[in-house]
């Protein structure tokens, strides 16, 4: 397909939108870009769009998830909490599993069925090869007919820490490509960033491929020659102060800023204390900062770097937070406020396939802090619903920005809403998108859309 850059030059015209709180504006697209707001007349042969006073914003970037994982989870079994929460739930979603080749199980935590083994998934599936990856993404479990499959010795355990690509290399993957690229399309995202960290230069090339509904940008390895270094960091397994500091210079030497993976408050510490040392680049961030602390603030802000956050753990994990975390942290957990009171930069990502590939989940998780079951944790660091919109509408290359506008001359990737925003914002649901645009193409129209175009250019869900 051909870049976005130069596919979309037919006009667009969107009719009657709310742009900002003003109610009754039109805006014409060509060549990829707004280029007339205003009250405006229809050209001959002009696609047009009924807005019917939904509100018009700027496309949703999510800043953080992994496409290709996500594709993979898609046709994965659920392993993990709200869908299985028991040991007996977890056997009867391995055992409704289609087919009779592997098994993918994702969202695996402790609390369905305690640390799973070799043994133990035995003891649920033997006539199959079976791998289930835990929620955090960092560990996989495998039975004794996968570690057969695998290779693996007779000794093995069955557990694979950080073994996601040498899995890849061994098991083939039912993945869902198309479908990934048309769900984040139905979520008005236009956008995203990949923050896989072995991403290399034919994994960006393929993202890009299987991505056409959305622009992208890779962050990855030190193979690649743009965008961010992704550092992976372990708390019980850190790298030596001077390894992790080298290899944040030579990104840096090299024009690339680094994106640093930081989900406790030790490797909030380490990574931020050695970025220090190493001297920032615009454009360094860090990932998660899942627990931020006062020391842990007193460094970012002295830092200047971006965090990019995913408020949706508030509302997916927020439970076993307040079950497992002690207390003293639960105003620790996936800030908000604080990190804008402090003067840090702040994005959003869903960090999706390990959180839901859902924009609208996290906006309303920011702005409520509720839990699946309804608590609240951290309740003074709540966003109105303004600002955490902002956490997806931010520049691609810039998360913690100023968020894009819809305004002449800018790139016509859009999102419709399908009510004005003043009742959109009490709402913040996936299903308040009416439609998407990327480049003034439309990838996305919710069926009710009125629309004089064939419906064949339409992707509807």
């Amino acid at each position: 397909m051909d870049s976005w850059e130069t596919a979309s030059v037919a006009m667009l015209l969107i009719r009657n939108a709310e742009l900002k709180g003003v109610p009754g504006v039109d805006v014409r697209c060509r060549g990829g870009r707004i280029v007339e707001i205003g009250s405006l007349v229809a050209a001959e042969g002009e696609r047009i769009l009924e807005a019917d006073g939904g509100a018009l914003l700027p496309g949703l970037h999510d800043h953080h998830l992994h496409f290709f994982a996500l594709a993979a989870a898609l046709r994965s079994v659920r392993c993990g909490p709200p869908d299985v929460c028991d040991a007996a739930a977890l056997a009867a979603a391995l055992g409704d599993a289609p087919g009779d080749g592997w098994i993918r199980g994702v969202g695996y935590h402790e609390s369905v069925a305690g640390r799973l083994d070799r043994g133990k998934l035995d003891g649920l599936v033997t006539d199959r090869p079976v791998r289930i990856q835990h929620r955090s993404g960092k560990m996989w479990f495998v039975n004794t007919a996968a570690a057969r499959a695998l290779g693996l010795g007779p000794d093995s355990n069955g557990r694979l820490f950080r073994r996601d690509r040498w899995l890849g290399t061994r098991v083939d993957g039912d993945v869902d490509v198309a479908g990934t690229t048309r769900l984040l399309a139905y979520r008005g995202v236009t956008g995203f960033t990949d923050a896989t960290p072995h991403n290399d230069p034919a994994a960006a090339r393929d993202l890009g491929a299987a991505a056409p509904l959305q622009r992208v940008i890779a962050m990855g390895d030190e193979s690649l020659s743009e965008g961010a270094l992704k550092i992976m960091l372990d708390d019980f397994e850190l790298p030596g102060i001077d390894a992790l500091r080298t290899r944040m210079t030579r990104a840096h030497a090299a024009g690339r800023p680094v994106a640093v993976h930081c989900v406790t408050r030790t490797e909030l510490v380490f990574a931020l204390s050695t970025l220090l040392e190493a001297g920032t680049l615009p454009g360094d961030r860090i990932e998660h900062a899942s627990v931020a602390d006062a020391a842990g603030m007193e460094l970012l802000a002295q830092a200047g770097v971006t965090v990019v956050t995913q408020p949706n753990f508030i509302v997916e994990r927020g439970d076993r937070y307040l079950a497992d975390v002690p207390a003293s942290d639960h105003a620790h957990l996936y800030r908000g406020q604080g990190f804008l009171d402090a003067g840090v930069p702040l994005g959003g990502g869903s960090d999706a396939p390990f959180g839901e590939a859902d924009p609208w989940l996290a906006m309303r998780a920011a702005v409520t802090r509720e839990t699946h079951t309804g608590s609240v944790l951290g309740a003074r660091e709540a966003l109105s619903p303004e600002r955490a919109l902002a956490l997806f509408t931010t520049p691609p290359e810039d998360p913690g920005g100023a968020p894009r506008r819809v305004r002449v001359r800018e790139a016509a990737d859009l999102c419709l809403l399908d009510r004005p925003w003043s009742a959109a914002r009490v709402a913040l649901s996936r299903d308040l998108v009416a439609a998407t645009m990327v480049a003034g193409k439309v990838t996305f129209a919710s069926e009710g859309l009125r629309d004089t175009a064939a419906a064949s250019d339409i992707d509807n869900g």
